[in-house]
């Protein structure tokens, strides 16, 4: 089995996705299924993140570098980050425990628009990401890095929505205690840093 360190979650989900049936046994004999949290593990890792945010207080300006090192690629924080995931300042940000679900299980409510698609072209290759436009000339993909890929239509073999958001599950995994105080901090700001 490889590590996750070189093939992540996500991109195994993706590889399932190829209805290449070689490459489909091949997938099965490494890995089984998909990979990925049990309900059991997401309400445990919860309850583990509510005790550790409600047992001490977090510094926002540090929580706002750590946000922009593992959230602010993808998404923004009133001026700040990316345009990947949705804009998480017009977002109910006081409820703890809903944004710790959707940081523990970011594919149990996708947004509308931040669907994640894959696109198999008639070459081999594979594009995915949001599908940020189509028509019946080109579809547009902007990947896991904001870059925008425009794909000729006539050149795509399929195009399959991917049921898991682009947000890995185990985004704070290796912060530490204070880290997490820090981060929420920052996440549930009413205003700015200055």
């Amino acid at each position: 089995e490889l590590p996750d360190t070189i093939v992540s979650p996500t991109h195994v989900a993706h590889l399932f996705l190829h209805r290449n049936s070689e490459l489909q046994t091949r997938l099965q004999a490494i890995w089984q299924d998909i990979p990925g949290a049990t309900t059991d593990f997401m309400r445990a890792e919860i309850d583990r993140l509510n005790r550790i945010i409600k047992t001490g207080s977090g510094v926002p300006r540090n929580g706002k570098s750590l946000f922009m090192e593992r959230c602010g690629k993808c998404h923004q924080l009133f001026e700040d980050g990316g345009a990947i995931g949705p804009n998480l300042t017009e977002h109910d940000r006081r409820d703890l425990r809903q944004m710790l679900v959707n940081v523990v299980n970011p594919s149990l409510s996708l947004r509308e628009g931040y669907e994640s698609h894959v696109v198999m072209t008639d070459d081999g290759r594979t594009v995915s990401g949001l599908m940020m436009d189509q028509d019946n000339q080109v579809v547009v993909i902007k990947d896991h890095q904001g870059n925008t890929q425009l794909i000729p239509r006539e050149g795509i073999e399929e195009i399959a929505k991917i049921p898991r958001s682009l947000m890995p599950e185990d985004t704070l995994q290796d912060l530490d205690d204070q880290q997490i105080r820090d981060l929420f901090a920052y996440l549930r700001s009413a205003q700015p840093l200055p």
